[in-house]
């Protein structure tokens, strides 16, 4: 099986990659209309499960794709895709030494992703619990994955599914919402927990504002300041749209506003999630159903943050 992927991902990249250079991947940045991210590299024909996740020093970039049954490949497949920077010039994609979808810490040295895989060699999960896991940079490797223990700790939550790290570690995630109803099978809810001497605390749900029921909340995305959080909701949108973006502001006392749209042309009739702001503040990535190419990935200008913080009169 792993033969079979590596194959379909060099024919599927062989044809189109040619030397980059310079920061993200060498593409033209984006204005305030959202444009595919490096087609044919990052967005091809597969489905990509998720925005990119940049290093904090920009050399290195990590995505997850799907592929779905078809003549070459009888099972559905799941990878992550990775490139790598030196002297500037990026290598070709290739298929991540291990199954992960890497969250990094604001200094890089840390990497956060979500797994159900067993706790150790002789403990098996069963059913398995997807739960968080991290590793830490060692030159240029990783070490082993050590898990955070966040289910076997805190069992209401039965799964978490990583979402993103502020500056100070604070962890934001999925999971589900304990005792509430399960209605349209949106009964998930985004999480924050703190790190407090070196251990994460018991997670709080954060405010109905939020997680509004009976609407579809997830994939969220906390700015490194926690100043801001975006996700998906399917709060104002018909039933064929998943969901659209929206973003909501933290004030000084901790609490959250109301959460805004992000608005045209971000947000269309199609489903957009994964939002993800670039280290340097420079853009949003999400990815968006699309007839041609199943899902893409769609980077645009991060002023309507901005914008938006101004509209809501929110200090920054």
């Amino acid at each position: 099986m792993i033969a079979i992927l590596i194959l379909l991902v060099i024919s599927s990249f062989g044809q189109q990659f040619t030397d980059l250079y310079g920061d993200y991947l060498g593409q033209t940045p984006p204005g305030d209309t959202p444009m595919v991210f490096a087609r044919g590299i990052v967005s091809t024909d597969y489905q990509e499960h998720g925005a990119p996740s940049f290093s904090p020093d920009g050399n290195e970039v990590y995505w997850y794709s799907n592929r779905r049954p078809g003549p070459e490949n009888k099972e559905w497949l799941s990878f992550t895709m990775t490139m790598r920077r030196e002297n500037n010039r990026w290598s070709a994609p290739y298929v991540a030494p291990q199954k992960r979808f890497p969250i990094f810490s604001a200094d890089g040295r840390r990497a956060y992703f979500s797994s159900a895989r067993p706790h150790s060699d002789t403990v098996q999960v069963i059913p398995p619990d997807l739960d968080i896991w991290f590793v830490e940079r060692q030159g240029d490797d990783w070490s082993q994955p050590k898990y955070l223990n966040l289910v076997a700790r805190y069992p209401e939550l039965r799964w978490a599914g990583v979402g993103s790290v502020a500056s100070n570690g604070t962890l934001y995630f999925m999971s589900y919402r304990l005792g509430q109803p399960d209605d349209n099978g949106n009964n998930l809810g985004i999480y924050r927990a703190e790190l407090i001497n070196g251990e994460y605390a018991k997670p709080e749900l954060l405010p109905s504002c939020i997680n509004l029921l009976p609407f579809l909340n997830w994939t969220p995305f906390i700015a490194p300041d926690e100043s801001y959080l975006i996700f998906s909701s399917s709060r104002e949108t018909p039933k064929a749209d998943g969901g659209d973006l929206y973003v909501s502001f933290r004030q000084p006392d901790g609490s959250w506003t109301n959460p805004v749209t992000l608005g045209k042309p971000i947000n269309t009739d199609q489903q957009e999630r994964f939002p993800r702001v670039s280290w340097d503040g420079k853009y949003l990535f999400f990815s968006r159903w699309t007839p041609d190419h199943d899902e893409d990935v769609f980077w645009v200008s991060s002023k309507i943050i901005d914008r938006l913080r101004e509209k809501s009169n929110i200090k920054k």
